[in-house]
């Protein structure tokens, strides 16, 4: 099964990771009140699974979509480019590399008429250190305290940690009054939920809610939409052919030859945008041979065609991805000049032969041999269901069986998939990394030994199990300054590292998946506006609402 949103096993936490690889969206029931024109805005995106659930609950991990239209963070955070837009706060400082202030927005109400003021937000952050099973981002694994004294909130960072500004503006915040009257706010679903934001909770199904315009939003004027539909989606298949019709006036979805499907239909309305939201990778397990060998590992990087991989795995829809680990063009400000070719690494299947030499591995037919006599053999895991990445993984398979070396493909279910990750109990696999709008997050979940598993426990991020002291070196030192000129200097010294030491095989960068209509709204997000990622879940659609324009 396709997936409409980017999977990426090397997020900040294993829930978020969970979140991502194991969205698969997929359309269900006719949506009952289509946006063919006026105000509502029809939205492919909530998966029923397979009905509807009324979970409003903005920290649960079953949580419907709506809550992301309800609720507001500090701060948006762009995952494209990392840029900051303020929301409940107007802006945020570090009055030094431990101590983050943010400067709370006036004028704020909760949809029930009570004040917003710095006092839900220093409640919010308590809820979430009370209620460890409402943490998922791991907030107080970072932060040792938060106070507010008018305004201004302060959270005092346990160590010096500048790029978890990120997390602490993204946090979704509740209004006291409310939730300091919940018994076990980590069941309960808030049916009822009292926001801040542009829309409310307006009727609920099991196959349908919709959420109104919040008249007394603090920003209503920039909301066009004054009522958004959420159908209950249930199958790929089934929501391919909804979008086709018209169905949704937003959806997240792969969709085979989009422009035939989707555009040809109204060509003068019907658009899309896919950019970066991750990258595929091929995870070598840097705990047996060969991968331990760096010049093996470099063979390996040459025997492959990056092109080819990502143009059979995902349709032509993506680009080959940067050994630099970065996601480009998305963070191309932060692609350090000394990399050859912005860090691309073309097929060249005499040098692979080369490095394979090197490490002590030659071709003898149509087999690479390695120092035992025998041919080189490993596994190459992936999930099943995941067709596109069996996809590239088949790709993969072909390309070094020309390089002389046998691999067999594994495809376990998703758990047992992300327990060998952990583990350890694997050989290759396919995974994903970055998407943050950070380098260093993107570089530090992938690339810190911190996150490495010790013997015989599993690893929280660092799959590949990657241990190098200049790494940690650079990720200290990029984590304890808030000096833009030396955060540059230390993301370039991690990408210097990915592209020649070659911890893990970047591969091609994963879409998020974006249609959209212009019959009724337009101001979408675009390549030539990318103020946020086309998607209608996470964060971004509060930026996208209070973008949109009424159609003229």
């Amino acid at each position: 099964m396709r997936r409409s949103r980017i999977r990426n096993v090397t997020a900040v936490t294993v829930v978020v990771a969970l979140a991502i690889v194991a969205g698969a969206l997929a359309a269900g029931s006719s949506p009952s009140k289509h946006a063919v024109s006026g105000n509502t805005l029809t939205i492919g995106v909530d998966n029923g699974s397979p009905t509807l659930q009324r979970n409003f609950n903005p920290y649960s991990g079953s949580k419907r979509t709506g809550v992301y239209y309800m609720y507001e963070p500090l701060e948006f955070v762009n995952p494209l480019n990392g840029a900051y837009t303020p929301f409940l706060a107007t802006g945020h400082r570090f009055v030094n590399p431990k101590t983050l202030q943010f400067t709370i927005r006036r004028g704020v109400k909760w949809s029930d008429g009570k004040s917003f003021t710095a006092a839900d937000v220093v409640f919010t952050f308590d809820l979430l250190k009370k209620n460890a099973g409402l943490d998922s981002t791991g907030i107080w694994q970072h932060v040792g305290s938060v106070s507010a004294k008018g305004r201004t909130v302060t959270f005092t960072f346990k160590t010096a940690d500048v790029p978890f500004a990120q997390q602490v503006a993204s946090t979704l915040i509740v209004p006291k009054h409310i939730w300091a009257g919940i018994s076990n706010p980590t069941t309960d679903t808030n049916p009822d939920p009292v926001v801040t934001g542009p829309y409310l909770l307006d009727s609920f199904n099991p196959n349908q809610y919709t959420l109104k315009k919040n008249p007394n939003y603090w920003q209503a004027n920039k909301v066009a939409a004054s009522e958004l539909v959420f159908p209950a989606l249930t199958g790929n298949q089934t929501s391919q052919l909804q979008l086709s019709r018209g169905a949704y006036d937003w959806a997240t979805l792969f969709i085979p030859n989009v422009r035939k499907t989707w555009v040809s239909n109204d060509s003068a309305h019907n658009a899309f945008w896919f950019p970066p939201g991750g990258t595929i990778t091929l995870y070598l397990n840097l705990t047996k041979a060969p991968f331990n060998s760096l010049a093996f590992r470099q063979g390996l990087s040459y025997a492959l065609n990056r092109n080819e991989i990502a143009t059979k795995a995902e349709d032509g829809y993506v680009q080959a991805a940067s050994q630099s680990g970065l996601l480009l063009p998305n963070l191309k400000q932060w692609l350090s000049s000394s990399l050859p070719s912005q860090g691309d690494v073309a097929y060249n299947a005499s040098k692979a032969q080369a490095m394979f030499a090197k490490a002590g591995y030659h071709k003898h037919g149509s087999k690479l041999i390695g120092p035992n006599g025998k041919q080189v053999s490993f596994s190459l895991t992936t999930v099943s269901g995941f067709t596109d990445w069996l996809q590239g993984a088949q790709v993969i398979q072909q390309q070094l069986r020309q390089a002389g070396i046998n691999v067999s493909l594994q495809t376990p279910q998703y758990a047992e998939y992300f327990s060998s990750l952990q583990n350890g109990s694997y050989d290759t696999a396919l995974g994903g990394f970055g998407g943050t709008g950070s380098p260093y997050i993107d570089l530090s979940n992938l690339l810190s030994s911190s996150l490495t598993a010790p013997v015989g426990k599993p690893a929280a991020s660092n799959f590949e199990r990657w241990k190098n002291q200049q790494t940690d070196k650079l990720l200290a030192e990029f984590r304890s300054t808030t000096s833009k000129t030396k955060q540059m200097q230390d993301a370039a010294g991690l990408e210097r590292i990915m592209y020649q030491q070659v911890p893990v095989i970047a591969l091609f960068y994963g879409a998020n998946w974006g249609e959209y209509s212009t019959k009724s709204f337009t101001g979408w997000p675009s390549a030539s506006d990318p103020y946020a990622p086309p998607i209608p879940y996470n964060e971004a659609p509060l930026e996208i609402v209070t973008h949109l324009k009424a159609a003229t």
